[in-house]
């Protein structure tokens, strides 16, 4: 057959299969897309301000006038939680190292932050609002509150565990 001329059976056929083509993808952009089944939604955390944070006295691990809030997670478990942490003006808190890797955000006030096991100028870290440092599991390091005191948010992996460099730090030792 002469190029240009399409017999009718070819012609037959390439409507067919335009005409199917018409037909079936408009159906097929049409048809329900499969979904996941909608997440567990008990387990959704919201706290709209600071103001709606539950402060409670801080675990006797932490200095005397400390507060805490759990905001999500169980630290005595693993999994996942965040914690705020609310240190008076000039509270201390001694070297100490944790078993995870800990996530530090100043939300208020000022901090002074050392990393190691001492005092040293070169390991301090003065940091304010919006400050954030990530501490890998046992890196000894302190905390101590500025004149204003501070409010520090703590994320990590659980379950949370303290340990003072210096056991007579630790306020469970001397009673605060």
């Amino acid at each position: 057959m002469p190029p240009g001329n399409i017999s009718r059976k070819h012609f037959a056929s390439s409507a067919l299969l335009l005409c199917t083509t018409l037909i079936v993808t408009p159906l097929a952009h049409s048809a329900p897309v499969p979904t996941e089944p909608a997440p567990d939604q008990s387990a959704v955390t919201i706290i709209p301000g600071s103001d709606a944070v539950k402060w409670q006295p801080a675990p006797v691990m932490f200095p005397h006038g400390t507060k805490m809030a759990i905001l999500t997670g169980d630290t005595s478990k693993p999994g996942p939680f965040t914690l705020r942490v609310m240190m008076p003006s000039g509270s201390f808190i001694p070297p100490h190292t944790h078993n995870l890797d800990e996530m530090l955000t100043v939300i208020s006030g000022d901090i002074q932050h050392f990393v190691g096991q001492d005092f040293s100028a070169t390991q301090q870290r003065n940091m304010g609002p919006g400050g954030f440092v990530h501490l890998p599991v046992n890196v000894p390091h302190a905390i101590k509150a500025g004149s204003q005191g501070a409010v520090l948010q703590v994320s990590g992996m659980g379950p949370f565990s303290m340990t003072y460099v210096n056991p007579q730090d630790d306020p469970r030792n001397t009673g605060r």
